[in-house]
């Protein structure tokens, strides 16, 4: 488990490299596992990656921390409230239609007990998968790579 004073210091390091590369802007992903199983999330269909699935995430807003981030994000995303950011498993960069730097880091999180709720026209389904089920549902390269190390982790 990571405890803040920890986080502080790893996103000042995160931040401090990404400056040195020319990079600005940061999306977060978020790992929640439950029983052994990973959660993913499915994008809409009319939007970018649209039908695709994913970790729950997004972009880190103005004066937000990494923590912060995964905070919003989660409850945002899932209705699932944060207990503690437990990893930091690394990140990537890409490009979007609008940014050509964007570096992308994940953590794994514990989150409270209670239901998987969508924010609507985000996400229109969600799943909980082992290994198993990794090749059976449609996802961008990036992602499948990020997902397939979780999964094997467990």
């Amino acid at each position: 488990m990571l405890d803040p004073d920890d986080l502080a210091r790893l996103e000042q390091q995160l931040r401090s490299e990404a400056r040195r590369d020319g990079i600005a802007h940061f999306v977060i992903g978020v790992a929640v596992f439950r029983e052994g199983r990973l959660l993913v999330v499915r994008r809409v269909a009319d939007d970018y990656h649209g039908g695709m699935y994913e970790l729950p995430g997004g972009g880190v807003e103005s004066g937000e921390t990494f923590a912060e981030c995964v905070e919003r994000e989660l409850l945002e995303e899932t209705g699932l409230r944060l207990r503690a950011v437990v990893d930091f498993l690394g990140g990537f960069d890409y490009a979007t239609r609008t940014k050509a730097k964007v570096r992308k880091y994940t953590f794994v999180a514990e989150a409270e007990s209670g239901d998987v709720t969508l924010a609507p026209g985000e996400h229109d389904a969600f799943a909980w998968i082992d290994a198993g089920a990794l090749d059976e549902l449609p996802m961008a390269p990036d992602m499948r790579a990020t997902v397939s190390a979780l999964v094997d982790r467990v």
